[in-house]
């Protein structure tokens, strides 16, 4: 065969190769990225029917409490007044039962009535952590003894006056019944997917299963029952933080990869279709087509030799040569581009890059590497000389001509001073360049390691401190594990100088007291406050070798403000206690500890003068601290002493006293939180002053303020979320009464909103959601408070309202703004709204949970009247004039 034909059947063959290659690449990539968005959806979901169900399982608790603050010990005790206090509770509709229980745990009264004449609940441990700790508490789900059906049971004390535990009050959830449980179980996604919510713990069981035989019934492996599930269903869960419980979403793979199924079979017949007609052109062009490609094949022999001279290529030929042409000239742009590319990115390097030729002369540096000799581009060449002692200059540069001709790779590190005169240590690596057996060059890098080798000077110093002092240091991590201790430490608890210590936390050195009191003090007033300082007990190479110490405990916080670890400094201070030289030494060395500390720490007298003083104070007042020592916290503070005045005399009264002060000047914001710590006498008095530990807590407190902001905020639409919007309510609820103020709560979704979702898909359906705040933002005024707090639900406080006419044309107004028809994607979408409205007097005694749900009631009579409508609650025509 000649050479057309050869050409054209092996084109072709690679062609149909290539083809089959890219189309199984393409599916899988589709097959990927289709399962890949497919899981974050069902995460997604997983993750926020867990957060609705905690939600409303804490608004079911806090109803519950509401009305448990009702109840006295006349509730329990005269059997007349049980049943009306049930009776007008107002949780019926949110509770399938409820109950009045003793302290016995006999049921006292139920509504409704139990299915035995005598029932106690005493053994349930739902009702014994109620009773005993007196926070509410929730049941695992259970058979009830009321009823004998499945449920979910709430207990929450009732107590008298003085915080006695006078009885509980319950409230049940039918797990087989259309509560917040019931209709998750009947909930389907896509038509054939479902929830499953398990106890989770050690022994789950099923709270909520499509089949309501399921309920109460033993989690298998974790998994759904395989009566249920699939080996290959997908599945996505999440975990309920009130109860622990998990949430499964549970997606049949027939159901989830159907639309893979069909684009498969689709990407197939056209990868089919694509080949053949790809085969029939490729060899019908290549048989007809072959032109000569002598001149091409010079021009590419050109370049080789000198890759930037200009060489002309006939890219304008309208043939296979033309082609090849302008392929050629793309490749040779590109490969210009990378080198182009190559070099900004030596530019942009934070490390000084260098090659330099088998003369000594740098011939390419990066802008690193000339801001670390703080020389310009000109001097590049030999600039670096410039750094060197006048006198070094000559040596210098024949050492450096000696090393360039080494085949030997090169490292060094020295001072060198800069033209504007500073100082910097550096560390020159190289390498040389070997061509042909002989070396043409070096390449190398520049670093400036002056901070973190004073670093490590500062880290070496400290260590030798610690390794040196007769006081016992440990560090811990976060966790409480041991991380390091130093020699005096491991010889008085008898650990040997070498053996390794994380294994070990200080449980392993305290004695019983001392330790339930480093949990419940040390450590969480050393977080809080940033340092602990005190007196404890520690156990010495034996358990029975107690002895007493002065103790330290530092936390210390990483630049996000969040605990990194732990340092513990002691003195055994057995003989310290009984003399006063012993006491005298052991504050010397503490003093020592303090000024290493980041925190200015001080001792104030009772005259209100500065004792002592650590280095921090120096840099905080700019004076020495021997200047500082002697003066009143008045001399020193000047115009803010006013600020902490009140808390220098409680702390000189014998109390505790932390607070938090910012400063605003033209230096910017700063915030410092102080501990006031009296020193105590034997006899328990303040005789001689107060300790004062200050540390900044800017970061943290700006961190504070950034998440708080982030946590109100819907991500999606920019409008307040369910926080900001519980927030925004009660604002509104505690206005103070008067003129007979009304205002309005709107509820509001959107009707027919999942049909959008299912047919234009959710990324449209986030577009429509937007446009929706946008158009209610619009629709409003700007004082009045708009806020979605999920899915498609929003809401909307208005502040005051004449009156119902005035809340009618506004619920209208936002009916027709959002029934107009939306262009999202080249698609016109029709969707409408109906709305719920409620008002509120100020200065009445209703609750938030209390006009939610009248509002929420509003919204579903305007929905149960054809949707695209309104509904108002009654306005209240007798207001409050308080």
């Amino acid at each position: 065969m000649n050479l057309p034909t050869r050409s054209a059947l092996l084109t072709t063959s690679l062609v149909l190769m290539l083809v089959g290659a890219t189309a199984a690449w393409q599916y899988r990539q589709l097959s990927r990225g289709y399962t890949a968005l497919l899981g974050q959806q069902l995460q997604g979901l997983a993750q926020a029917a867990a957060a609705d169900l905690d939600y409303k399982l804490a608004m079911h608790l806090a109803t519950l409490s509401r009305e448990a603050r009702r109840g006295d010990a006349a509730t329990f005790y005269d059997p007349g007044r049980r049943a009306p206090f049930l009776a007008h509770s107002g949780l019926r509709p949110m509770f399938d039962g409820i109950a009045l229980i003793d302290v016995a745990g006999n049921i006292l009264q139920a509504e409704p009535p139990p299915v035995a004449k005598e029932v106690s609940v005493a053994d349930r441990e739902y009702f014994r952590r109620a009773r005993d700790t007196g926070v509410a508490a929730v049941s695992q789900p259970l058979n009830a003894r009321t009823s004998g059906e499945s449920a979910v049971l709430m207990a929450v004390p009732v107590k008298d006056a003085d915080g006695r535990v006078l009885g509980v009050l319950g409230g049940g959830l039918n797990l087989h019944r259309p509560n917040m449980l019931g209709n998750l179980a009947a909930a389907r996604l896509s038509g054939e997917g479902y929830y499953i919510v398990d106890s989770g713990g050690e022994s789950p069981v099923y709270v909520v299963h499509p089949d309501p035989a399921r309920v109460l019934q033993p989690v298998r492996g974790g998994k759904a029952d395989t009566e249920w599930r699939q080996p290959d269903d997908l599945e996505s869960s999440a975990k309920i933080a009130a109860t622990g419980w998990n949430v499964h979403v549970v997606l049949p793979a027939r159901t989830a990869y159907a639309p893979l199924a069909k684009a498969r079979r689709a990407l197939l017949l056209q990868m089919l279709l694509l080949a053949v007609v790809t085969g029939a052109l490729v060899w019908a062009g290549t048989l007809w087509l072959v032109r000569p490609l002598g001149s091409l094949h010079s021009v590419i022999r050109r370049l080789r030799r000198n890759p930037d001279a200009p060489v002309l290529l006939d890219v304008r030929a309208n043939d296979e040569y033309g082609d090849l042409a302008r392929e050629f000239d793309a490749l040779m742009t590109e490969l210009r581009t990378q080198r182009s590319e190559k070099a900004a990115l030596s530019d942009a390097a934070p490390v000084g890059l260098f090659r330099c030729d088998e003369r000594g002369r740098m011939v390419d540096v990066n802008d690193a590497y000339l801001a670390i000799h703080g020389i310009e581009r000109a001097q590049a060449a030999n600039g670096w000389l410039g750094c060197v002692r006048p006198e070094q200059r000559e040596e210098t540069w024949r050492q450096w001509l000696t090393r360039v001709a080494s085949n030997e790779p090169f490292q060094l590190k020295r001072w060198i001073r800069r033209t504007d005169g500073s100082s910097v240590l550096v560390s020159l690596q190289m390498q040389p360049i070997v061509a042909a057996g002989r070396v043409v060059g070096q390449v190398g890098t520049l670093i400036d390691i002056t901070e973190r080798t004073l670093a490590e000077q500062a880290l070496r110093t400290q260590t030798a401190i610690f390794e040196k002092t007769t006081d016992y240091v440990v560090q811990l991590d976060k966790h409480g594990r041991l991380s390091y201790m130093n020699p005096a430490a491991r010889l008085r608890t008898g650990v040997a100088q070498d053996a390794p210590v994380t294994h070990f936390t200080m449980a392993d050195f305290m004695p019983p007291a001392t330790l339930l009191r480093l949990r419940e003090t040390i450590v969480p007033t050393a977080v809080s406050r940033g340092v602990w300082v005190g007196e404890s007990d520690i156990c010495g190479a034996h358990p029975a070798d107690v002895f007493p110490v002065s103790h330290m405990v530092i936390a210390h916080r990483d630049k996000a403000g969040k605990i990194e670890r732990f340092s513990g400094i002691m003195r055994d201070i057995s003989e310290a206690k009984a003399t006063e030289v012993a006491l005298f030494e052991s504050e010397a060395r503490l003093r020592t500890i303090a000024d290493a500390l980041p925190m200015r720490v001080a001792f104030i007298d009772t005259s209100q003068r500065y004792r002592f003083v650590n280095r921090a104070y120096e840099g905080a007042f700019g004076i020495p601290r021997e200047a500082i020592v002697g003066r009143t916290v008045k001399e020193l503070f000047g115009s803010r002493f006013h600020s902490i005045e009140a808390h220098v005399a409680r702390a000189l009264q014998g109390e505790p006293v932390t607070f938090q002060s910012e400063l605003v000047s033209d230096g910017g914001y700063a915030c410092f939180e102080s501990n006031y710590i009296p020193q105590r006498g034997i006899d328990g008095s303040v005789l001689t002053g107060f300790h004062a530990v200050s540390t900044d807590v800017t970061r943290q407190k700006q961190e504070e303020k950034r998440l708080l902001q982030l946590a109100h905020e819907d991500p999606l639409t920019g409008l307040a979320n369910r926080a900001g919007f519980n927030r925004r309510l009660e604002e509104t609820l505690a206005a103070a009464p008067g003129g007979g103020r009304v205002a309005a709560l709107m509820f509001l979704d959107l009707d027919r909103f999942k049909q959008v979702n299912d047919q234009f898909g959710h990324g449209t359906g986030d577009a429509l959601l937007r446009e929706v705040a946008d158009r209610l933002v619009q629709a409003l005024r700007a004082r009045d408070f708009v806020a979605r707090v999920g899915g498609d639900e929003f809401t909307v406080i208005i502040g005051q309202v004449a009156d119902a006419q005035t809340a009618a044309r506004i619920a209208a107004k936002i009916v027709d703004a959002l029934s107009r028809p939306y262009m999202l994607s080249g698609c016109r979408i029709d969707v409408s709204a109906s709305v719920g409205v409620a008002f509120h007097v100020a200065g009445s005694a209703a609750t938030a949970t209390q006009l939610m749900l009248a509002a929420d009631e509003m919204l579903y009579q305007a929905k149960g009247a054809g949707r695209n409508d309104y509904r108002l609650a009654e306005f209240p025509e007798e207001r409050a004039t308080a």
